[in-house]
């Protein structure tokens, strides 16, 4: 018997979008310049395979280890509202840039979360917006977004 069903369905949806997702950026591309150590589709496809083992794993969890659901709407609403609010992230990342795009996204998800302390939520929102990409960009060497939408930074 499925422990939650509801969680279940949009773990096993986001899991299937993402191996589609994944697979269509080996064809789209239309091949590897293996003479180019230049890869820009290497962090969206390390990215993909990390959404790819998180989702299963809640699928897993959520078929096999949690606990029988209670409030469902509550909790199906919620998680959907987290999945519209990275989707929109997303899309506005080329329009916005990411440190607008982010900041936003990380503050909606955030307060779905339920997170109301103000030092807390600065200091994620601190950290994990212009804070990774800093890391990303400048550490890692790895092709994100621009900061600021223009060409600021």
């Amino acid at each position: 018997m499925v422990r939650r069903p509801t969680e279940l369905f949009i773990c096993a949806g986001l899991t299937g979008v993402a191996l589609i997702v994944l697979a269509s950026s080996y064809v789209a591309v239309g091949g590897i310049n293996a003479a180019s150590t230049d890869q820009p589709m290497r962090l969206p496809r390390i990215l993909l395979g990390i959404w790819i083992v998180l989702s299963t794993g809640c699928a897993l969890r959520a078929a096999f280890w949690a606990p029988p659901a209670t409030g469902g709407e509550r909790q199906t609403a919620k998680v959907v509202s987290f999945i519209v609010v990275l989707l929109l992230t997303a899309v506005s990342l080329p329009v916005l840039g990411y440190a607008v795009a982010v900041t936003l996204g990380l503050g909606g998800l955030l307060w779905i979360l339920g997170e109301r302390d103000p030092l807390r939520f600065a200091v994620t929102l601190i950290l994990l917006g212009p804070g990774l990409w800093a890391v990303f960009h400048h550490l890692l060497g790895l092709r994100l977004p621009l900061l600021v939408s223009g060409g600021a930074f």
